[in-house]
């Protein structure tokens, strides 16, 4: 669904990164940016062949020369490097980096049931794979990014959480605690970015949502009919956020934590985005 209310002015001809570009979030995020005339650069990692796809999908969206994509890994710094190397060469810079790409409970889950599985009972190599995609990664990538918007002295970086009921849900540890780390990483890096034009936020959906990160054995049904079911959210939930985070209204606007149901598309962005913000507290709570 086209959403031209979201095509602020200075989406033209912005350079956006979108890591995990080929489907689910961070593909309905680039269809956006695109209708909007920003130019995306894709990565993907297990399955390259879809970035041969969403770029068809591009060109018939915005013409040719609007997207690029690449395969790469972030749990891997050469190709993070490699990432915003062959970014700089298709565009020229680098406006705003999406920290989308992860790995869920699905990776792990020996179980279904409530309670799910047990902490001792996770492969090693699983929950180290775990941290080292949805952690490390966008550390990898944000690191690498991030010295090219301070010498333009301009630049957002965005990465995708989960709900605070996911992170502390029994069964699913490796994830939220992945996902844990990622918010305090953010909360950090927007203080320590503060007056440098540089913005680092948190975004997240607010619940479940009908993308093919929720599997069919987690959720019955084909992916993109399941709105609804049991309150899980559409799978396009997080576009009007993240493409309005990419645009200059949301200058400024840096260490928060966004939840995109809260989104009212009945408002103007500016005020729908403000419903959006999770109230601050001097200092997280975990325990």
């Amino acid at each position: 669904m086209a959403r031209p209310y979201l095509h602020h002015p200075s989406l033209r001809d912005r350079v956006v990164l979108i890591t995990g570009g080929g489907r689910g979030f961070g593909w309905h995020i680039a269809e956006e940016l695109l209708r909007a005339g920003a130019k995306v650069m894709l990565t993907a990692s297990r399955k390259p062949e879809e970035l041969t796809a969403v770029k068809k999908q591009a060109e018939a969206i915005a013409g040719p020369g609007r997207c690029a994509t690449v395969r790469a890994d972030v749990a891997k710094w050469e190709d993070c490097q490699a990432t915003i190397e062959a970014t700089l060469k298709a565009f020229g810079r680098i406006d705003v980096l999406v920290n989308n790409a992860g790995r869920g409970s699905n990776e792990y889950r020996m179980s279904l049931a409530p309670g799910g599985t047990k902490f001792y009972e996770v492969a090693a190599e699983a929950f180290r794979t775990i941290i080292e995609t949805n952690s490390i990664g966008p550390f990898y990538m944000t690191k690498a990014a991030v010295p090219h918007m301070l010498k333009q002295k301009f630049g957002k970086v965005f990465s995708i959480s989960t709900s605070l009921d996911t992170m502390c849900r029994p069964g699913i540890s490796p994830y939220g605690a992945s996902k844990a780390a990622l918010e305090l990483t953010h909360r950090v890096w927007a203080q320590e970015l503060k007056g440098t034009g540089v913005d680092v936020n948190i975004l997240l959906p607010g619940g479940a949502s009908d993308t093919a990160f929720i599997t069919a054995a987690m959720r019955p049904g084909a992916v993109g009919t399941r709105a609804g079911q049991d309150g899980m959210l559409p799978g396009d939930v997080i576009v009007p956020p993240a493409v309005w985070l990419c645009s200059d209204a949301t200058n400024g606007m840096t260490g928060e934590r966004i939840i995109a149901k809260f989104w009212d598309e009945k408002l103007p962005p500016d005020q729908a985005m403000k419903k959006c913000l999770q109230p601050h507290n001097q200092l997280p709570g975990i325990m």
